[in-house]
């Protein structure tokens, strides 16, 4: 089988072992490059299970969530008739509390987090109106089978192997995590024209980065726009090349749209901000890591950086503030760099409230599952922890669903180039467009829009992973 292992190399100030991290009746192999969190040494569980039969893999399970996890003191008893290893590791989370935790195949987990591939047809979906009745595409990879075949953001869904858009979005379509496996979909576009797409799941490799471009406030400022879906180690070159294209430009403002962004390596977060807060912010407290009683000696803070040898490019110099335009699928690794970068400069938000996770993973492979048990309260250099409702936007704004990333037209990079230009939020503003503000005046229900933008489809659920 093949082995998680946890990449090391060092924090700030403190040097850290590595650990590996091996499946049932493999070995392990070491990744390097990235920065990692590690617990104490002498942990008094296995690093697996001691064989691959269900009591074994059950009680390696039960030893570290009683050791790692971070609320250990708080999880629920075991479901002794749990039929599968997740039910059984589900069995054991603080209940009404733990909603981040999550297991997935480790073959899966490395295929997505160390080689930024995914295998299936590389879409998302949401409801475009608050009665649910149209079904979109909020979000195609480029370079998944779907994206090569020309379909695009704001497509409507008139069916997906016969099954309706209502049937869809209540889970009747089979999860598809193998290769050459057929799906019909008819889509129409914009103006109601219809088509038929068939083809076959594929691997293919995520674009962290969908989009970059420079746009024009209304009062002339050059504005940088980044849209940046997956912390992924994969998109550390286009993230660069788009920070350097932004300084070519001579940008004096940002927007970094998270609105789907669920997450990913804590690192790469760090390294966002890092390019974004400037060079000043370099050795001064981005993140404070802090694991359960059992484990205090594991806490560590995690710094800003400006060295080239772990950022793709030098940071922006001159940014006095940062534009994120948010929804409640921006989570996890997306509130660290909101977050992180609060103490030292406004980061005005443009869009609904994010999903409000505070906490990480380190996660531990047994037997060819990863389970990705929470271990660590996240909180910046304040000891602010304190959003597992999520941030609330400083400018509401519905999604718009009908328009391609870096639009200016799009409702919410509008309404963050109105802020950048007036100090107000659009609808506050003096806005000539009538259909921003009606659309503003008619926002569906928060809690129903908070769900829906977290999407249905093939999407990584909300994590922060330290690497």
């Amino acid at each position: 089988m093949k082995a998680l292992a946890v990449k090391a190399s060092a924090w700030t100030g403190l040097a850290v072992a590595s650990v590996l991290l091996v499946a049932c009746g493999g070995g392990a192999s070491g990744g390097s490059g990235s920065s990692t969190v590690q617990t104490a040494a002498a942990s008094p569980y296995p690093a697996a299970a001691s064989s691959c039969a269900v009591n074994d893999q059950r009680a390696w399970l039960r030893d570290y969530m009683n050791d790692q996890y971070f609320w250990s003191d708080r999880q629920s008893s075991p479901l002794d008739a749990a039929t599968t290893m997740a039910q059984y590791f589900n069995s054991l989370l603080y209940p009404g509390v733990d909603r981040y935790s999550s297991s997935q195949a480790t073959d899966q987990f490395l295929e997505f987090f160390q080689e930024g591939k995914r295998i299936g047809y590389g879409y998302s979906l949401a409801w475009a109106d608050a009665a649910q009745t149209q079904l979109v595409f909020r979000l195609v990879e480029p370079l998944s089978p779907l994206g090569l075949a020309g379909l695009r953001r704001g497509e409507a869904v008139v069916s997906i192997d016969g099954f309706s858009p209502s049937q869809v979005a209540a889970g009747a379509l089979p999860v598809v995590a193998t290769l050459d496996v057929p799906r019909q979909f008819v889509v129409a576009d914009g103006k109601g024209l219809m088509r038929t797409i068939v083809l076959n799941s594929a691997e293919y490799a995520v674009s962290p980065v969908l989009h970059a471009t420079v746009l024009t406030a209304p009062n002339g400022a050059k504005v940088g726009y980044l849209a940046y879906q997956e912390f992924l180690s994969t998109g550390a070159a286009a993230v660069g090349a788009a920070v350097d294209s932004f300084r070519a430009a001579g940008i004096s403002e940002l927007i970094l749209d998270l609105r789907y962004n669920g997450g990913g390596s804590t690192t790469q977060a760090r390294n966002v901000a890092s390019l974004l807060g400037g060079a000043g912010l370099n050795g001064k407290v981005f993140a404070q890591y802090r694991f359960n009683a059992k484990n205090t000696g594991s806490n560590v803070v995690q710094t800003f950086t400006s060295s080239l040898a772990a950022l793709p490019t030098s940071p922006l110099a001159g940014l006095g503030r940062v534009f994120v335009i948010t929804s409640g699928g921006t989570a996890s690794a997306s509130e660290m760099v909101i977050n992180g970068l609060r103490p030292y400069m406004p980061v005005i938000l443009i869009g609904g409230t994010t999903f409000g996770k505070p906490f990480g993973s380190q996660p531990r492979d047994s037997c060819g599952t990863t389970y990705s048990a929470i271990n660590i309260e996240i909180s910046n250099a304040l000891g602010s922890a304190d959003f597992t409702s999520g941030f609330a936007p400083t400018c509401a704004m519905s999604d718009d669903l009908s328009r391609q990333w870096g639009d200016p037209a799009e409702r919410r990079t509008a309404a963050a180039l109105a802020f950048i230009a007036t100090g107000l939020c659009l609808a506050e503003a003096a806005s000539t467009d009538a259909t921003a503000r009606v659309a503003m005046a008619s926002r569906a229900d928060a809690t129903k829009e908070r769900v829906n933008e977290r999407g249905i489809g093939e999407i990584s659920p909300p994590r922060a992973w330290l690497d």
